[in-house]
């Protein structure tokens, strides 16, 4: 059976893109694990662009990718293929960009990242200009989609050029890509950016680029700690392709398709932080009540949290069968069509859903509520015990042991409105999906009604 796109594939393309500069990957050769043909490669160092007789010289490599049809993944002479290389490989296109390998890649970090200067035949103007070049070769007219990947200097190069050029991009570690205020504002597309927890380059330490890549960024802490935590080959994923931590917790979730599933996703991020503070109180002990109550709160809401993911997943799952291959509906293909039995399964995830949702809600809105009945109690009891203190002395007398309305009700209640404004998001986009599914049943019934019989 052909190996089917992951997730992770961005990874291990992203490793691969390093070898371009040695010339051991070439136009034609199969790279992450032999899933993408290689359409183009370019090193400024000795490669010129279309439009120039000499090389830049800026140390700015990559390589140009597209997933082999299935029909084709093990075929051992793609070449020979009529149509070749269209005619072997799909409609998504992926720009990778090698990250930092040498001193004038290091010139590159810290010029033009650390001190946002891009100068006109940089790098990142390299980046660009190679970007333009592939649109060429591979049009949106012709039905291609671009999207671009990259680690460290690549990462920050292929944001850069999925911002100023509207792609989506998925990348790992990256330095900050200097972009303005103003063209992150006028960015429609999706951008991933994942890195470890200890990373020097993400972090901030070197080029600030946790700060600069105002997107999806998210910190996984993995199991061990390799150059700085800016290795590739520290993340990890289990056997569903899902990205995961060292304690084995689920951070990014994949979309069963290679790419990610951002609604699992961000609810798995309360999830894992959640489970942070619980690791926290138990090693600080829980008996005593308040923590003992915090510990079973927190445990309650992952309890919640874990039924949305679920859900979302059994839509997701849906979603993928009803879908053919390159996005369209065949005929051709097995698809789990029973409109009936689909459709018990869009509602009883829904309702569970739904109810994971009003119990999560609630929770969030009764904590706000104890958060303020804890500081009146608290404010109550010190004036039945110096009932000689006026209301302004028993504040003062408050803040000298740490505890004002803004630290025990106004911050705290903060992180519950932003988690219940994450929750209604989700709930919308969820309503979404079912709606989206529960249409494209009908619709694809009603095309063949011989498909509906079969059965996954």
């Amino acid at each position: 059976m052909a190996k089917k796109k992951e997730l992770n594939d961005f990874n291990v393309l992203s490793k691969d893109s390093y070898d371009v500069e040695s010339g051991e990957i070439q136009v034609g050769s199969t790279v992450g694990k032999d899933k993408y043909l290689v359409l183009d490669t370019i090193d400024t160092n000795k490669d010129t662009l279309k439009t120039e007789s000499d090389p830049r010289k800026n140390s700015m490599q990559a390589m140009t990718v597209a997933e082999i049809k299935d029909e084709y993944k093990t075929e051992k002479r793609l070449e020979k293929v009529p149509g070749y290389p269209e005619s072997v490989v799909k409609k998504d296109v992926t720009i990778v960009y090698a990250g930092t390998s040498g001193l004038k890649d290091w010139t590159s970090d810290v010029i033009e990242i650390g001190l946002e200067a891009k100068y006109e035949n940089g790098a990142f103007s390299s980046a660009i200009d190679y970007a333009k070049e592939i649109e060429r070769k591979y049009p949106k007219e012709n039905g291609f989609n671009i999207g671009t990947t990259g680690h460290s200097l690549g990462g920050a190069e292929a944001i850069y050029v999925a911002v100023l050029l509207g792609y989506n991009a998925f990348t790992y570690g990256a330095a900050g890509s200097g972009l303005t205020a103003e063209q992150i504002k006028q960015y429609k597309g999706t951008i991933v950016n994942l890195f470890d927890t200890m990373d020097a380059v993400t972090s901030g330490l070197l080029t600030g680029g946790q700060n600069k890549i105002p997107f999806l960024s998210m910190g996984i802490d993995n199991p061990w700690w390799r150059t700085a935590g800016h290795s590739l080959d520290q993340f990890q994923v289990d056997k569903k392709g899902n990205y995961i931590n060292k304690y084995g917790d689920i951070v990014v979730y994949s979309d069963l398709n290679g790419g990610i599933s951002i609604e699992q996703t961000l609810l798995a991020q309360s999830i894992v932080e959640n489970k942070m503070q619980m690791r926290r109180l138990e090693q600080y002990g829980v008996h005593k009540s308040s923590s003992k109550k915090e510990y079973q709160q927190l445990k309650k809401e992952n309890e919640w949290l874990q039924t949305q993911i679920d859900s979302f997943t059994k839509l997701n799952v849906l979603r993928k069968k009803f879908t053919a291959s390159g996005g369209g509906l065949s005929g051709n293909e097995q698809i789990y069509l029973d409109d009936s039995q689909a459709l018990t399964i869009v509602k009883i995830a829904s309702s569970k859903f739904d109810m994971a949702m009003e119990n999560v809600v609630k929770l969030y809105k009764d904590a706000i509520r104890e958060l303020e009945e804890m500081w009146q109690e608290g404010r109550s009891t010190i004036q039945r015990n110096c009932p000689d203190l006026s209301y302004g002395e028993v504040l003062d007398a408050m803040q000298a042991m740490g505890c004002t309305e803004q630290t025990m009700v106004t911050i705290p209640s903060q992180e519950f409105q932003e988690k219940l404004s994450l929750a209604h998001q989700m709930s919308s986009k969820f309503s979404t999906l079912t709606k989206d599914i529960t249409a494209k049943i009908g619709e694809l019934v009603q095309r063949d009604q011989e498909l509906a019989k079969q059965l996954a």
